[in-house]
């Protein structure tokens, strides 16, 4: 409820407190009150405390037996029975619990992993709405200005209503799409600072939207992370058929026994039924009907193969999803470079002649919003490939990183 209402004071337009914070610091920040993480802890503490659980022993078994046990007379016994099993028994129960707990640390690993680079990519997304929303405020400036003209031209009689009514489109439209934008960064804003999870509202520091740093790694076998968790659910596998295995073990039965009796004994004296007789007994439990648990080792042997091909194709996955998206990467690098080295001077020239064209009354209103739409073009795609290209190194560096 507390970020549903957040949520909707943002949208609504209400004004919040924004302290800008690194991309470093939020991360750091999610990784202390982060609600996914904090049940991912709560995960080690269970683990941790089950551990001992190995040490069940089977319920102590009292029973009483009442009537002509040893004559005519009425008697009474008790006994009592406890079964154990062998100690390998245990220790393949204890090493169960113990790979389980290893696989909640590194399920937290993991989740500590995934939220670093979801918080990286909303960064990334916030930088790049600030850039949209910068060039959008130019193309607002560009058409009001423009629109002005229009408007005076038209009055003095030096144009038709079209090249107004043309103007004054252009403009409108910037204004919805920055609108339209202001509303997008306030929903990122808002899932930024649900991650972090932290009392204030918290902003992207400006500045880092244009400088992505690839930690490229020529031998990419694959992230530690990922592969220690399917290396984990291996061992899991693995401890778990050892486990069934020592249930076809025999089990051992100690008991006593407590008996009274009455008239005379095997010794020729006479009892009254107020002594009492002990005697012990020693079982061993033979698991002679034993086609269930085996058909459950099977099944055991076919879920650690199953762990095993999951392994292979994950470690497949990611080094088929690193050599697409380091692809993709260098894709975009080239196209980056074209617009870094020549594409946006060349918007910049368009933009510059088209309105020393305008101002000198060369050309006409449709020429020059084609002349200016194609240099605001060429910086929409830019900033657009840029924020793809910081996509891809998030991406990158994430699947090498732990």
């Amino acid at each position: 409820m507390k970020y549903l209402k957040y949520m909707l004071l943002m949208l609504s337009g209400i004004g919040f407190a924004q302290t800008p914070i690194s991309l470093e610091g939020a991360i750091q920040k999610a990784s202390e009150k982060n609600l996914n993480l904090k049940s991912g802890q709560l995960r080690i503490d269970y683990q941790e405390k089950i551990k001992n659980a190995y040490k069940v022993i089977d319920p102590l078994n009292v029973s009483a037996e009442f009537g002509q046990m040893n004559s005519a007379y009425f008697d009474n016994a008790i006994i009592a029975n406890q079964t154990f099993r062998l100690p390998t028994f245990y220790k393949t129960q204890k090493q169960v619990l113990m790979e389980e707990w290893k696989s909640s640390v590194l399920n937290l690993d993991v989740q500590k992993w995934q939220l670093k680079r979801e918080i990286a990519l909303i960064y990334n997304n916030l930088n790049y709405l600030d850039e949209k929303e910068k060039l959008l405020r130019k193309t607002d400036s560009i058409y009001s200005n423009y629109y002005k003209r229009a408007e005076l031209r038209l009055q003095k009689g030096e144009s038709n209503i079209l090249e107004k009514t043309t103007a004054e489109a252009f403009r409108s439209q910037a204004e919805i799409q920055l609108q339209s934008l202001l509303k997008d960064r306030d929903i990122a804003l808002y899932q930024f600072n649900y991650l972090i999870n932290d009392g204030e509202t918290y902003t992207n520091e400006k500045g880092d939207f244009y400088r992505g740093i690839l930690n490229f790694d020529d031998h990419f076998a694959g992230n530690p992370v990922v592969l220690k968790q399917l290396e984990q659910q291996k061992n899991i596998e693995n401890a778990k058929l050892e486990s069934e295995k020592k249930k076809l073990l025999p089990s051992f039965n100690l008991g006593l026994r407590s008996m009274t009796m009455k008239g005379n004994g095997a010794d020729e004296k006479l009892y009254d039924g107020i002594h009492r007789f002990q005697s012990g007994v020693i079982g061993v439990g033979l698991p002679i009907f034993n086609t269930a648990q085996k058909a459950v080792i099977e099944g055991q042997k076919i879920n650690q193969l199953i762990a095993e091909n999951n392994y292979e194709i994950g470690v497949r996955n990611l080094k088929n999803q690193y050599a697409k998206t380091f692809g993709e990467y260098q894709k975009l690098k080239s196209e980056i470079e074209y617009y870094q080295k020549s594409g946006l001077k060349n918007a910049e020239t368009i933009l510059f002649t088209a309105n020393l064209l305008l101002k000198e009354g060369e050309t006409n209103y449709l020429e020059y919003t084609i002349l200016v739409n194609q240099s605001l073009d060429i910086q929409n795609k830019y900033i657009d490939a840029q924020k793809l290209l910081n996509e891809k190194i998030i991406e990158l560096n994430s699947l090498k990183s732990e």
